[in-house]
């Protein structure tokens, strides 16, 4: 997700694989050409979306508001509240008494969480794949179907219990792509890339020590069934493997619908 100066600079730094969505206040104009627009309630809807559907946030020149945002995140990182990281693409080093007031509140171990920062794209980018909400672990890169039908949430059957149905994405290979491939694989389930929106990006744990990074999608339309799964009560956790008890918790706070 990027936050900041909209247009085309923001657009040069999401990769080939990448859902783009933009996300704006309520009755304030669209500043992108993305095809998945959302209006929010004010800035605080923003954040929420924002933490909600970002594998990682970049934070692009802006005002005393986007700094807000940054803060905001990274107070969140300090406290352990957040899993995803949190980067600035500064080429002016505008940021650059921040970065020093961070490393002193850390060298004074007070909470603090570190600044990524860059004044390339590239090596931002670079930065935000290496982070780790623990410092280490490879990330497996997944996308999952989020399909609900009288109030319950079809969920697989699995050696972790109930998991949520799709699997491992190919690299670079768009989200809704991949999950339309490994439906069609897996379940002879037929969905359209078109129809699929993003509602969630889930970053939990993998068995092996590592991460599972978890790109949540539901599909507009009619929605097929899916050979070989169950229906779970909504908010129910019980039985359910990491990722689907995350979108579970999440679903019982309302936090997606």
């Amino acid at each position: 997700m990027v936050l900041g100066m909209p247009g085309p600079v923001a657009f040069d730094t999401i990769g080939p694989g990448a859902d783009v969505v933009e996300v704006f206040p309520r009755g304030a104009q669209p500043c992108t050409c993305a095809a998945d627009r959302r209006a929010v309630d004010g800035s605080v809807g923003r954040m929420d979306a924002v933490r909600l559907l970002s594998d990682a946030v970049v934070m692009l020149p802006g005002g005393i508001d986007v700094l807000a945002d940054l803060l905001a995140l990274l107070t969140e990182q300090a406290l352990g509240l957040s899993d995803k990281p949190c980067g600035v693409l500064d080429p002016d080093g505008l940021l650059d008494p921040l970065a020093e007031q961070l490393d002193a509140l850390d060298r004074a171990g007070l909470p603090a969480a570190p600044l990524l920062r860059a004044d390339d794209p590239v090596q931002l980018l670079d930065q935000l794949a290496a982070w780790r909400p623990s410092g280490g672990g490879d990330v497996r890169e997944e996308v999952a179907w989020l399909r609900i039908n009288d109030f319950n949430l079809t969920l697989i059957p699995n050696s972790a219990g109930l998991g949520l149905p799709g699997g491992l994405r190919e690299p670079g290979e768009r989200g809704a792509v991949a999950l339309c491939r490994l439906m069609a694989q897996g379940w002879s389930v037929r969905l359209h890339p078109e129809r699929l929106r993003p509602v969630a990006a889930l970053m939990v744990p993998d068995t092996g020590g590592g991460w599972r990074r978890v790109s949540c999608y539901r599909a507009d339309g009619p929605q097929p069934a899916v050979p070989g799964a169950v229906s779970h009560p909504l908010g129910e956790t019980a039985a359910c493997e990491p990722a689907a008890a995350a979108l579970q918790d999440l679903l019982r706070r309302g936090r997606v619908r």
